[in-house]
C-alpha cells in the first residue's frame, strides 16, 4: 500500500470513529426513567466539584500548589470526565419533573457535546502529566485549560444558575 493509500485509509477511518463515537441518545421512557438519568448525572457532578474544589483553591491561590493533590485529583477526573457522554444518552429534555442544569441542546447537537467532554478528558490529562513533573507553573497552567474545558460545555449546555 503506498503512502497516499495509507494516509486516505486512516482518515477513513478517523472519520468512522468519530461517527461510531457519538452514541445516539434515547428518550426517557417514564419520568422515573428520567429521574434515574439526572441524578447519576448529578452524583458524578458533584463528584467532580468535590474533586475540583482543592484545584480551584490552588488556582485562585487560597492554598499553596500541591501537584500531588492535583496529580491524584486530576486523574480522578479524568476518569469522569470520560463518563459524561455517557450519562446523556438518556435525553430527558421533555420531562420536568426533575430539576436540571442540563440544555435541550444536549441532545440537538449530541457530537459537539461529546467532542466537548473529550476536550476535558484530554486537559484532566494533561493536568496529570504536568502535576506528576513537580512542575508548579505548567501544573498552573494545564489547571487553567481544565476550566476553560469546563467553561466551554458550560457556556453551551449548562443552564445559568447565576
Amino acid at each position: 500500500m503506498n503512502r497516499f493509500n495509507r494516509i486516505g485509509l486512516v482518515t477513513a477511518l478517523v472519520a468512522v470513529s468519530a461517527v461510531v463515537g457519538v452514541q445516539a441518545a434515547t428518550v426517557a421512557g417514564s419520568q422515573v426513567d428520567a429521574t434515574k438519568a439526572i441524578e447519576a448525572r448529578k452524583a458524578l457532578f458533584k463528584e467532580f466539584k468535590d474533586l475540583n474544589d482543592p484545584i480551584g483553591k490552588m488556582l485562585r491561590r487560597q492554598a499553596p500548589m500541591d501537584t500531588a493533590i492535583v496529580a491524584t485529583n486530576a486523574a480522578k477526573l479524568q476518569e469522569l470526565a470520560g463518563k459524561i457522554p455517557g450519562l446523556f444518552t438518556v435525553d430527558t429534555h421533555t420531562f420536568k419533573g426533575t430539576e436540571t442544569d442540563a440544555l435541550d441542546g444536549i441532545w440537538a447537537s449530541e457530537a459537539d457535546f461529546k467532542a466537548k467532554a473529550d476536550a476535558l478528558v484530554a486537559a484532566t490529562g494533561a493536568a496529570v502529566t504536568a502535576a506528576k513533573t513537580g512542575d508548579a507553573a505548567a501544573t498552573q497552567k494545564a489547571l487553567v485549560a481544565i476550566g476553560k474545558a469546563c467553561g466551554s460545555c458550560h457556556d453551551s449546555y449548562k443552564a445559568s444558575t447565576k
